[in-house]
């Protein structure tokens, strides 16, 4: 009888064995996951372990990993009473069923990782956070682009003037004169380029400063700063025709990343420019510190003002607390400004100034392709960058839902017919393909149909191999908008349906039979184009096309201006003029040149005012004077010009 306890009390012994019992608590994860849960919390053919003694398990316990069913008891039948069981007596388990022996020891948790990306891994499309990260991932490195380097003739311009003097001023009038000087001498080729330019933004600028309850003669700051250019960078990685640094910018509501820089943005940035600028003034009340706070810091002209006890700018530069490219700022803006107010009096009359900004905006997705839209739209591509110098890189931000793109009228126009097209052929998809051993950037750059520059620059590649490079962020288009959800993976077929879409869409564009340009329309010079090829595609004379336009049949065209149309006879009764001669090339010169005043004797123009424009600005465009305007369309001098009036200039000499 003794024998048969001993017996019994080791059956039970091995029973509660974890190794020997089958617990739930010993499951790898992929046992449990597949085991069914009964109602009691326990899986079919497991039986639970017991508790440990210091624990109280509740009796629908359910194993990690296993998901738990609530027990229902049947309607109309009231639950169960559960007995009351001792923790430190529990009793002891019933014996497991039979089961055939395992073919192999159980499975053994281990720790889970992410495992490295498989060549044969499918394309994936990326959500606009995840490209976003992968690109700074890429780029973390690479410095800032240097655009515009060269503009530096107003940082370097008082050595010029003032070697051997030391660089100390008795007051303000002597620097203003020699930096007129200057500007007529050594200085003049760069200084016109600057005048010519000032044409295309001032109009634009000095309103908004005015809205800003600004002086508009501010604007000469941008003229000082950057020459009125949108790509222009600075040692100290200032950028734009304003020159912000990246905080300053950002304080004043400019979105700078890697997709766009809004500092070049000439609108945006005249706006931040005028806030900034009027806070300056509200803390210095005085023009020539808060300008000079413009370039050195408003903290720098504080501390000149506290420690000289002066907020007189001629008192603050004959002392050497302030560097001279600060104590040469306020003299240069003033002659830079007398300059360009009078520019016959100082020697520039035959500037020949950019015409304005013509432009309209039009909104398109986030993430659309500008060589696509660029083809859509029938104009090169370089002139849509130069209408948006603010984007950086192939395509609008596809981190922003929608972007709007500055186009040209015509572009603007067409581009509103054929949003339909913009938005399923130029918008991009950003996919993740995980590099295959012996594949190279230019098969790539083939199969998905971009380019290899684009394929470097979206992946912070500075060779043309690939290296080591594990995966790449490529960018396409064509693909519907069901299959450019992020995450979706993209086979080759799908990649191959999307490529077929973009072609047909793109044949359909090249047999769109295009209306044919009228005598008196304004046609746009493409990229390569001369004055007798141009003639020769629209069927005109070179001389009267040349006339037409006020310039010589030998003048250089520049990719995206607008040409006009001669009428039969010559004459040129244009609609569009307005954006025609100023922009196709730099050899116009006003009526102050003589050989200029031959080639536009006895003609006459049209042009459609537009918002802002006045008849100085008109003038100089076209390079009459105020009085032969008034005289020719019975206008007052001062008079405030109506959006859409019709002017006839006369170019005659």
């Amino acid at each position: 009888m003794r024998k048969a306890f001993l017996g019994a009390g080791f059956l039970l012994l091995f029973a509660s064995i974890p190794a020997f019992g089958g617990t739930a608590g010993g499951l790898s994860p992929s046992t449990a996951e597949g085991a069914e849960v009964t109602p009691g919390g326990t899986k079919d053919g497991i039986s639970p372990a017991p508790a440990p003694a210091s624990e109280a398990v509740p009796p629908a316990t359910v194993p990690p990993g296993a998901a738990a069913v609530p027990y229902a008891p049947a309607p109309g039948v009231p639950p169960a009473q559960v007995p009351s069981v001792s923790v430190q007596n529990p009793p002891p388990p019933p014996a497991p069923a039979p089961t055939a022996a395992p073919s192999r020891p159980p499975a053994v948790p281990t720790v889970s990782f992410v495992a490295p990306p498989s060549e044969k891994a499918p394309d994936r499309v990326l959500s606009p956070g995840e490209v976003d990260l992968q690109v700074t991932k890429n780029l973390m490195d690479v410095p800032e682009e240097v655009d515009g380097i060269g503009e530096e003739f107003f940082a370097t311009a008082s050595m010029e003037v003032e070697k051997g003097t030391g660089g100390a001023f008795s007051g303000i009038t002597r620097p203003i004169d020699k930096f007129i000087h200057y500007f007529q001498t050594r200085g003049r080729e760069r200084f016109e380029l600057y005048l010519s330019r000032s044409g295309k933004y001032v109009g634009m600028m000095q309103k908004i400063l005015v809205r800003y309850g600004l002086p508009e003669d501010l604007v000469y700051v941008a003229l000082i700063e950057s020459g009125f250019s949108p790509k222009a960078y600075s040692v100290a990685k200032a950028a734009g025709p304003w020159q912000f640094i990246s905080a300053t910018g950002r304080r004043y509501g400019l979105r700078i990343d890697w997709w766009a820089d809004e500092r070049r943005d000439a609108e945006k940035s005249t706006h931040a420019a005028a806030s900034y600028l009027r806070d300056l003034y509200g803390m210095f009340e005085s023009w020539p510190l808060a300008t000079a706070a413009y370039n050195a810091g408003e903290g720098k002209i504080q501390r000149a003002v506290t420690r000289y006890k002066s907020d007189d700018f001629s008192e603050l530069i004959r002392h050497g607390y302030l560097k001279q490219e600060t104590k040469d700022y306020v003299p240069k803006m003033l002659a830079a400004l007398t300059i360009a107010k009078d520019p016959d009096k100082y020697g520039f009359g035959d500037v020949a100034y950019e015409a304005p900004l013509d432009l309209r905006t039009v909104t398109v997705p986030g993430g659309t392709d500008l060589a696509a839209v660029a083809r859509l739209l029938e104009v090169p591509e370089e002139s849509i960058r130069d209408w948006n110098p603010e984007l950086r890189r192939f395509c609008t931000p596809p981190n922003r839902e929608r972007y709007d793109l500055r186009l040209s009228v015509d572009a603007a126009f067409l581009a509103e017919e054929r949003m339909e097209e913009i938005r399923t052929q130029a918008k991009v998809t950003f996919l993740q393909h995980n590099v295959r051993k012996g594949e190279t950037l230019q098969a790539l750059a083939d199969r998905y149909q971009t380019t290899v520059p684009v394929l470097k620059e979206l992946n912070g590649l500075s060779k043309d191999s690939l290296g080591r490079t594990p995966r790449l962020v490529i960018p396409v288009t064509g693909l519907m908008e069901t299959e450019a959800v992020p995450g979706t993976e993209i086979s080759p077929d799908r990649l191959t349906l999307a490529h077929m879409r973009v072609e047909e869409g793109s044949r359909r564009a090249r047999i769109r039979e295009p209306r044919r340009p009228e005598p008196g329309d304004a046609v746009t010079v493409r990229k390569g184009d001369t004055m007798a090829r141009l003639a020769k595609r629209h069927g005109v004379q070179v001389k009267n096309l040349a006339s037409a336009n006020g310039l010589k049949p030998t003048s250089k065209l520049k990719a995206g201006a607008r040409l006009v149309l001669p009428e039969p006879g010559g004459a040129t009764a244009s609609r569009t003029a307005k954006t025609a001669a100023p922009k196709a090339s730099g050899e116009m010169k006003s009526s102050a040149s003589a050989g200029a005043a031959r080639d536009v004797r006895k003609r006459t123009t049209r042009y459609k005012v537009h918002e802002g424009d006045t008849l100085d600005q008109i003038a100089r465009v076209y390079g009459v004077t105020v009085e032969r305007i008034v005289v020719r369309n019975r206008l007052k001098k001062d008079q405030l010009l109506p959006q859409g009036l019709v002017l006839v200039i006369p170019l005659e000499s």
